[in-house]
């Protein structure tokens, strides 16, 4: 196990939450479009009477008004499910990085398990405005705003069914890809917090540093890809123009924060830390070589995250018959 590989494991649990959050969205409009096409159905008698068909007896604001109370509904739950993924990402990394840390440096580091009062704490943003309710809330707004302009301008525009469906769509859409950037957004935050605290923690045992890794396509915003391979100063800092920050998503600046895909790597003894079955990666050998091979792919041009990763193939720990701890079995002094 490393820490490459926990992140993954991590990612994973944030891209299960998108995929609920997109099924919450097509539930939804699949019953709105079930709804308007009952009101086509049993109300519309022309295609020019058709905004005064489904007006009548206030049948329209009725429907809309029905829209907003299911919308909030979804909202409430989607409160409850980032919010759940944001106390999962958290303990997962927590324990995993705590597993990994004591098991390479044999030292035991004083970790445990965190207290549910205590993540929620840490996970609570402490700008009313940028709380995750707050705002899903202004999420949920624009979007029945969006709902209620797109379907009277179809009606009044005199377009059919199909083409009042597609704006729905495109509506919906829109709302769900901000939502699960919102889930996105806040899973890389409950991460790098997770982080911080395992940070602080290790760092009262074993000289640690951080070192900041940016992701590999072309998509990385200039500012990230400039942190790309620097390391924490004395306080556990990165700088960048004059800001600094603990780690991704802690810069409390959106253009920094938002959609952030940067991960933080930590040096145990100026060590990245590994452990399998067989192999000794605290090797003062093994780790002088692959720093000085990642060096030099970093001075190539490459990405600290594609230098680590081609390094890590090329050069490779002595083999040695240890004592060997699985992660279950670690994880089970805590039962």
């Amino acid at each position: 196990m490393n820490q490459q590989e926990i992140k993954q494991d991590i990612q994973k649990l944030i891209d299960k939450a998108e995929d609920e959050i997109e099924k919450v969205f097509s539930l939804r409009l699949q019953s709105i479009l079930d709804e308007l096409n009952k009101m086509y159905v049993k109300f519309v008698k022309s295609d020019e009477t058709r905004y005064t068909d489904l007006n009548k007896y206030n049948r329209l604001a009725k429907e809309l008004d029905n829209i907003a109370k299911e919308l909030t509904q979804d909202y409430k739950k989607l409160v409850v499910m980032i919010s759940q993924m944001n106390e999962t990402v958290y303990v997962e990394n927590y324990l995993k990085m705590a597993y990994l840390f004591e098991v390479f440096a044999s030292t035991e580091m004083g970790f445990a398990p965190p207290a549910k009062d205590l993540v929620q704490t840490t996970l609570t943003n402490a700008i009313k405005y940028l709380t995750l309710s707050s705002i899903l809330e202004k999420h949920r707004n624009e979007t029945v705003q969006r709902l209620h302009i797109e379907i009277s301008q179809s009606l009044m525009s005199g377009e059919g069914y199909w083409k009042m469906a597609k704006r729905i769509e495109d509506a919906i859409g829109f709302s769900s890809r901000k939502a699960r950037l919102v889930a996105r957004t806040e899973g890389g935050r409950s991460l790098s917090l997770s982080d911080e605290q395992i940070f602080k923690q290790a760092s009262k045992h074993a000289a640690v540093k951080k070192v900041w890794m940016s992701a590999l396509d072309a998509q990385v915003r200039t500012s990230h890809r400039k942190l790309d391979g620097q390391k924490s100063d004395s306080e556990g800092f990165f700088h960048h123009a004059g800001l600094k920050a603990k780690g991704p998503h802690q810069w409390h600046i959106a253009k920094m924060d938002i959609n952030c895909r940067c991960i933080v790597m930590v040096l145990i003894n100026n060590m990245l830390p590994e452990v399998r079955r067989g192999r000794d990666y605290r090797d003062a050998n093994y780790q002088q070589k692959l720093a000085d091979r990642i060096d030099r792919y970093m001075e190539d041009g490459l990405t600290y995250t594609k230098a680590l990763k081609k390094a890590q193939k090329e050069i490779l720990p002595p083999n040695l018959t240890v004592p060997y701890q699985t992660y279950e079995e670690w994880e089970k002094k805590f039962a």
